[in-house]
């Protein structure tokens, strides 16, 4: 069987790695069939070049990646392209959630949550180091006047 994983170059104590095609009974740093990227885990951030194009050919013949390997592929999108997907989705994965930036005010409706103009709550933050004290919205403002 014919595997992509890592191969250890570099000193002692300071590794780097290829990123090989090689026989699944070769040694780990034995005889391969072919180099398709470095991964250098050392910098900072971690350095990854992988070829694409030769990875996905090895995938597509059948080559079985290393659990390590296959996060590289994932991370250098690699692995997506050959499943087939986009390189911004991921399989199995949900919608990453939404959140609210920290201008977003949210106030409380009678007929539910309404969420704030950013320009509004701006005007209400500089009123508020200022000292001064929000104006009601014309809303409520008719709505206890006809009380």
């Amino acid at each position: 069987m014919v595997k992509i994983r890592l191969m250890r170059v570099g000193k002692t104590k300071q590794p780097s790695y290829r990123v090989v095609v090689a026989d699944s009974r070769s040694p780990r740093d034995g005889k391969i069939i072919e180099a398709i990227g470095h991964y250098n885990p050392r910098t900072e951030p971690s350095t990854v070049e992988i070829n694409t194009g030769r990875a996905v050919h090895w995938l597509r013949v059948g080559a079985q990646p290393s659990g390590q390997v296959r996060k590289l592929l994932e991370i250098t999108g690699a692995w997506q392209e050959f499943r087939g997907e986009s390189p911004g989705e991921q399989r199995g994965a949900a919608a990453p959630a939404r959140r609210a930036t920290p201008a977003a005010s949210v106030t409380a409706a009678e007929d539910g949550p309404e969420v704030a103009d950013s320009a509004e709550v701006a005007e209400a933050e500089e009123g508020a180091a200022a000292g001064v004290a929000p104006e009601a919205p014309v809303e409520d403002a008719e709505e206890e006047t006809s009380s």
